[in-house]
């Protein structure tokens, strides 16, 4: 176990913003798509294993939570639910009829927004249209994001009822003060019944997502959250870095700049952090994820079958997603597209059954070869790069000038390179981004993206 060695001027020099790299091409690179173009590529194409992941979107939530940057519909009016779950299900039959053969479901994943917003009796109806439209399978792995707020005893054993058996909660931090500056006031009692509901329920795993880097959040505070954590002991955690981006999302202009860690002090929470998971015998996975040595994550992980995507680290590599609801994100074979974001334009395209389709990328040879160099760095931490080239049918030497360009990093321990090979150090895991970066041909092309990305550190 070792104490990593982050200086601030490693910091600073690898402070850059860039992509997260939950695709390649990110997103803002993408062009528009229209309908008639997604169900081509629905049914002109074949699914990579034979298999799917399901994923819906449900954005309502009853309060703003203002470190989000998720597409969320803020109302306490749970009658919009029916329109939209009816919208989805529309939506569901408008793409289950232009796949050419039945795909096993591997894995079924809702997020949000906040899914337990939904009455029971309307998520029971959404969940059944999904198992008709689609074959899941005996063991599929069926996921939900609950809000513990909004969370009454009865929801959780429907939920175990309909299949779900795994669970994350958006923890974030656990102090008051922390709390009350990013409005989601949720004490440890109410997470600690909730976790202790569900593994009483039979759930296989329950999940945290933690955030450092939040207003009023200082090492103190959050080791004191770190504490509390151990004792609930959660089977997964992402560790996430505060992504402040107030021109996108005004509401974080209320966060005043001194209230805020800076580059050095987060990543002192981070490191911290860091140390205490791997004390408690977990697993660290790719960028910022933890997982017991017992949970799927972890065997995937060693076993090389893991996969980064629009949901974090999946077990599940190679599969593909079918995405529904607004601003839904699909990506099926080597395509993507994004659902549109707006209610209104939601509702007038699956009512008049077309796809709700916003924007997409039917993705090129070199966009494919880059991905799975991406892949690669996310998710094993090595590239061997002969084996990429003899794949893709490119020569060898082809990414020589990548290799190139990362001295810098290998002098400070971040890479160790090698003319066919490229293994990221244990220091360079928190600098995943900056490596990934030097693969991306949209960023080395200087194409601006329209939208800020976050820091990488």
């Amino acid at each position: 176990m070792t104490t990593l060695d982050i200086t601030g001027e490693l910091l600073k020099k690898y402070g850059a913003s860039g992509p997260r790299y939950t695709s390649y091409p990110a997103i803002p690179y993408w062009g528009d798509a229209t309908p008639s173009m997604v169900e081509g590529w629905l049914e002109s194409m074949e699914s990579r294993n034979n298999s799917v992941s399901l994923y819906t979107h449900i954005p309502f939530c009853k309060s703003r939570c203002y470190y989000c940057g998720c597409f969320v519909v803020i109302t306490p009016h749970t009658e919009q639910a029916e329109r939209y779950v009816d919208g989805v299900m529309k939506e569901m039959e408008l793409v289950a009829g232009r796949i050419k053969h039945p795909l096993p479901v591997r894995q079924y994943h809702l997020g949000g927004g906040t899914p337990n917003y939904l009455p029971p009796e309307t998520m029971t109806r959404m969940v059944r249209r999904a198992k008709e439209l689609f074959p899941f399978m005996p063991d599929t792995e069926m996921s939900i994001e609950v809000d513990p707020r909004t969370l009454d005893e009865a929801y959780l054993p429907m939920l175990r009822e309909l299949g779900f058996n795994r669970m994350s909660f958006g923890v974030q931090d656990f102090d008051p003060k922390v709390q009350e500056a990013v409005n989601r006031i949720q004490p440890y009692d109410m997470v600690a019944r909730v976790t202790e509901q569900a593994r009483q329920l039979g759930f296989l795993s329950v999940n945290f997502d933690l955030i450092y880097g939040l207003p009023e959040q200082t090492g103190e505070s959050f080791g004191a959250t770190m504490d509390q954590v151990k004792v609930l002991r959660p089977d997964r955690v992402a560790l996430y870095h505060y992504a402040h981006l107030p021109d996108s999302h005004p509401y974080q202009r209320r966060f005043a700049a001194e209230s805020m860690a800076d580059s050095q002090q987060k990543m002192a929470i981070f490191l911290a952090a860091r140390q205490a998971f791997l004390q408690w015998g977990y697993q660290p996975i790719g960028l910022d994820h933890f997982a017991l040595p017992e949970d799927d994550l972890s065997t995937a992980f060693k076993q090389g079958t893991m996969q980064r995507n629009f949901m974090g680290y999946s077990t599940q590599a190679g599969t593909d997603m079918l995405s529904f609801g607004i601003s839904a994100i699909s990506d099926f074979n080597h395509a993507f597209w994004q659902n549109e974001k707006k209610l209104p334009a939601y509702y007038d395209s699956v009512e008049n059954n077309r796809l709700p389709i916003l924007r997409g990328l039917d993705l090129n040879p070199d966009d494919r070869l880059r991905k799975s160099v991406i892949q690669a760095l996310f998710c094993k931490g090595v590239v061997a790069f002969a084996e990429v080239e003899k794949s893709f049918g490119v020569s060898s030497g082809h990414f020589s000038e990548e290799l190139k360009s990362l001295a810098s990093m290998s002098d400070d321990g971040l890479v160790v390179v090698t003319p066919d090979r490229l293994e990221v150090t244990e220091r360079g895991q928190l600098f995943l981004r900056n490596i990934a970066m030097k693969f991306d041909a949209y960023l080395k092309q200087g194409v601006k993206p329209p939208v800020q990305f976050s820091s990488t550190v």
